[in-house]
């Protein structure tokens, strides 16, 4: 039975991940302790990674002033966050890959939460998985306020010869001397009558063709519509609300960012 678990974001995306445990069995076959490989774990709290700023509160303290009349950010809001170091040595005991990974702690299960996301991240540093980085790739693009370039459509080049070839000599029209349109003289009495006082006959209004869902371009689309939909049912059924209906992936999105958004 396959582990990828998916996910959805706040744009209403589908996001596939496979866990730890399915990338393990890869991971122990390369790197296992039976060759003589170790995977070590370091729990320390946020102030060890900021020497400078440990020391500017060892200085205070020893003055007899609480951090905040320093300027320090508080004791108690420092000490909750933890770090958790996983470190890959070989069988000589020397460092191949390190990861790290902070969380604040609040419940015991926080900790160990901490520890599998270190694990997770030197297995995704050692190519086992590397959707992690990719996360963090794109936050740090939109921290410094890139936005994606749209495709451009490539537009074939049709050379100057083969456009000129391509265009079609149409012979001009002969030019006729302009012919005035007889005159008829005829009695007001014995003419016709004009097409206002005919009866006008009335054309039926066009039929408006049904409007059919336009089917979605892969079956990766289709795939990601249906758990869309399945999604956009659950929150509905939370708020106790109807499901609005959806026939695109665009539309699906937009629908469930209203709901997410929705109290």
């Amino acid at each position: 039975m396959s582990k990828i678990v998916e996910w959805f974001t706040a744009e209403g995306e589908v996001v596939q991940y496979r866990p730890l445990s399915a990338r393990l069995p890869a991971f122990l076959a390369v790197y296992g302790p039976e060759r003589g490989f170790s995977v070590d774990t370091e729990i320390q709290d946020s102030l060890s990674l900021k020497p400078g700023l440990l020391k500017l509160y060892a200085v205070a303290l020893q003055a007899g002033r609480k951090p905040e009349e320093a300027g320090l950010p508080p004791l108690s809001a420092a000490g909750q966050t933890l770090v958790c170091r996983a470190t890959l040595r070989d069988p000589a005991g020397r460092v191949l890959a390190t990861a790290t990974a902070a969380k604040v702690i609040q419940s015991y299960k926080d900790l160990e939460v901490l520890e599998t996301a270190a694990r997770q991240r030197l297995l995704a540093a050692l190519g086992f998985g590397g959707d992690a980085f990719d996360r963090d790739e794109d936050q740090d693009r939109a921290d410094q306020g890139w936005v994606p370039r749209s495709p451009v459509p490539v537009q074939a080049v049709v050379p100057a010869a083969e456009a000129v070839r391509a265009v079609p000599i149409v012979a001009p029209a002969p030019i006729q001397d302009p012919v005035e349109a007889p005159v008829s003289i005829q009695d007001p009495a014995e003419a016709p009558a004009s097409s206002q006082d005919a009866p006008a006959s009335v054309a039926p209004p066009p039929v408006a063709s049904p409007s059919v869902a336009a089917p979605p371009a892969s079956d990766r689309d289709a795939r990601a519509l249906t758990a869309l939909i399945r999604q956009i049912e659950q929150q509905a059924r939370v708020r106790g609300i109807e499901s609005p209906v959806v026939t695109t992936r665009q539309e699906a999105q937009v629908a469930l960012q209203r709901l997410l958004r929705r109290a």
